[in-house]
């Protein structure tokens, strides 16, 4: 198997495993994809547990879902089938699990599912995972039924290389160098820059730019932005814990205007700042 596990204490599981993590009720792990995939693929994770729910926060990416548990229920709602192509989302959902969790998962690294699912990433956004059986050319449920039918991990996480890798080999889409720059370079900064600041650095105008984010991250760059600076709001609120300063938050995000980071925070998360905070002291103490 490919790369060392890899644990961190979190509340977060991305969107539906964007790392690896450890909660009272459940026990994710993550693997690092060979080197082929590394440009594409940040891990392959999975998720086991009994019961309890999970807050799913969107960090921009895409990836696929294979279920061999109990069933899932997202944002109150039951999610049928036992495998997903699950986009980018804007907002934070809630993963309730009833009976026996056995997940396992690719989480792509943001605007690079394309060349796999083969479909504009903004077909896939939206706060709905999107079943495989409506991607008949993904050969999704036949690749979940051969993973069901392989017990180990290894030979799972196997069959998933060899998928992906076939994928990429039939369908790779060119290089777009300018969107790489682009999404390093809004990370880089944690989304607190100004998109008329990104542009200046390209060799074409923002409507290009608007137009190769929704078709390889589905969202618009300005929605990627936010998704990062909030993202970053959070981690720093839990790496302060009781001791955190909202308004310092605020500042170190990038936010000049308490109302405006409330605003986005509960946007994306359906926290308020302080009450994100009041749920990490609740979580971790």
């Amino acid at each position: 198997m490919n790369g060392v596990p890899r644990s961190h204490l979190t509340d977060s599981l991305g969107h539906f495993g964007s790392a690896p993590q450890v909660s009272a009720s459940l026990v994710l792990r993550c693997f690092t994809p060979s080197a082929a995939l590394r440009p594409y693929v940040q891990c392959y994770w999975l998720a086991r547990g009994r019961g309890g729910d999970e807050l799913l926060h969107p960090d921009g990416a895409a990836g696929l879902l294979f279920n061999f548990g109990g069933a899932l229920e997202r944002d109150g709602k039951r999610v049928g089938g036992g495998c997903w192509v699950d986009g980018p989302k804007q907002r934070t959902a809630r993963l309730a699990v009833g009976e026996t969790l056995d997940l396992l998962g690719v989480h792509f690294l943001p605007g690079m599912a394309y060349p796999f699912v083969g479909e504009a990433l903004a077909a896939l956004a939206g706060g709905e995972l999107t079943p495989g059986d409506a991607l008949r050319r993904l050969e999704l449920e036949a690749l979940h039924e051969q993973l069901h039918e392989t017990p180990d991990l290894a030979g799972r996480i196997a069959l998933l290389e060899g998928y992906l890798l076939e994928r990429l080999r039939r369908h790779e889409a060119p290089e777009v160098p300018a969107l790489v720059a682009s999404l390093g370079w809004l990370q880089r900064r944690h989304g607190q820059a100004s998109i008329a600041e990104l542009v200046t650095e390209l060799p074409f105008g923002q409507r290009r730019l608007e137009r190769l984010f929704q078709h390889h991250v589905g969202l618009s760059p300005k929605r990627y932005a936010r998704l990062l600076r909030v993202a970053h709001s959070r981690e720093l609120i839990k790496q302060g814990g009781a001791a955190s300063s909202l308004t310092d938050t605020a500042f170190t995000a990038g936010y000049f205007d308490q109302s405006h980071f409330i605003h986005d925070f509960k946007a994306v998360t359906g926290f308020t700042p302080g009450g994100y905070l009041d749920h990490v002291r609740r979580r971790y103490g």
